[in-house]
């Protein structure tokens, strides 16, 4: 009887010591991972405050590609919401919180039984944009065990979905698309311009070092602008892989100019086929590579080899920072048509 007595009183001390030693357990966890994207901040910013997004880079969704989401009507402002269940059943819900434009975004994610709390900080550096991802929450006491081992839990997944989200913003910015529009009578115009030549693969370094030069000469010559930037082609030697063009804008008449390296000059004028282009400029070879199969596609079309083709640069960097959004017009110019063409 002495016996049952010690082994029952010793249980109930070391319950009560076990109890005391859970409950002096911290019930807090914070895990934080880190990442620098090279893309501007509103991008980044644009994938995790738009909850639509999250089903494109989301660490649960890669392990569990049936997971199914409901959003709430708009999903990019505080208060909205997408709702999803988990691998074990639960169901969760994540609901933007706080939205400071391209610099911080709040979170909540959970159920009635226990969230967690996302904190996301976005930063521009000299290297990118750095991303930080932050998870805060409570656990219930029969989970405090784990308080310490959350980091090695949850930081895996933390680190992934950065991962994602790089991915997910270049696929964003690298979207391009090429666009036959119809066929233009143009007519002469002045501007400006300033000649290079270069390998391809250096065609837009070297183009990004003249056209400034050229809109600085302008704008320090109080030099009205009539249209926005273009380059023309005038000479491309395949065997080599070089090419010679110039850049400029156009002017309201002719310039007197007093540089010798910016001239003035006019366009011929005519009829030109045009493409619309839309991406990033990197891809613009593509771009020009299906303008030019059109003609091959439509022998009622005929290149004049005595003038040059031609793009200009209706919508750039100044206008958004996402390559995926620039346009760009092509133009190649076309001396003889036959009747009934229409374009595809």
């Amino acid at each position: 009887m002495k016996k049952i007595k010690f082994t029952f009183f010793t249980i109930v001390v070391l319950a009560v010591i076990l109890s005391v030693y859970i409950f002096s357990l911290d019930d807090s966890f914070t895990v934080k991972r880190s990442r620098i994207i090279k893309a501007p901040a509103n991008l980044v910013f644009h994938q995790i405050s738009d909850l639509k997004s999250w089903e494109k880079w989301s660490p649960w969704k890669e392990k569990d590609s049936l997971m199914k989401f409901e959003y709430s009507e708009k999903t990019d402002k505080e208060g909205d919401y997408f709702r999803f269940t988990d691998s074990n059943g639960n169901p969760q819900k994540l609901t933007n919180i706080s939205i400071k434009p391209d610099s911080v975004i709040v979170q909540s994610m959970g159920n009635q039984e226990q969230t967690q709390d996302f904190y996301w900080k976005i930063s521009s550096t000299d290297k990118g944009t750095e991303l930080s991802w932050k998870v805060t929450g409570e656990l219930p006491l029969s989970q405090r065990f784990y308080a310490k081992e959350m980091d090695a839990m949850i930081g895996p997944m933390l680190t992934r979905g950065l991962e994602r989200i790089d991915k997910a913003v270049h696929n964003d910015m690298n979207k391009h698309s090429t666009k036959i529009d119809t066929l233009v009578d143009l007519g002469t115009t002045y501007y400006l311009y300033k000649t290079a030549s270069c390998k391809m693969d250096n065609l837009g370094k070297t183009m990004d070092s003249i056209l400034p030069q050229v809109l600085l000469y302008a704008i320090n010559n109080h030099i009205q602008i009539n249209g926005k930037p273009f380059t023309i082609y005038e000479k491309y030697d395949p065997e080599n892989n070089s090419v010679i063009f110039s850049s400029g804008v156009p002017t309201m008449e002719k310039i007197e100019v007093k540089k010798d390296d910016i001239l003035t000059g006019k366009t011929p004028g005519g009829k030109y086929l045009r493409a619309i282009y839309k991406g990033d400029y990197k891809f613009l070879s593509e771009a020009w590579q299906q303008t030019y199969k059109y003609f091959k596609k439509n022998d009622s079309l005929v290149i004049d080899k005595t003038r040059f083709p031609f793009e200009i640069y209706t919508k750039g960097h100044t206008l958004s920072p996402n390559p995926a959004d620039w346009e760009t017009e092509l133009y190649v110019p076309v001396i003889y048509i036959k009747p009934d063409t229409d374009l595809e």
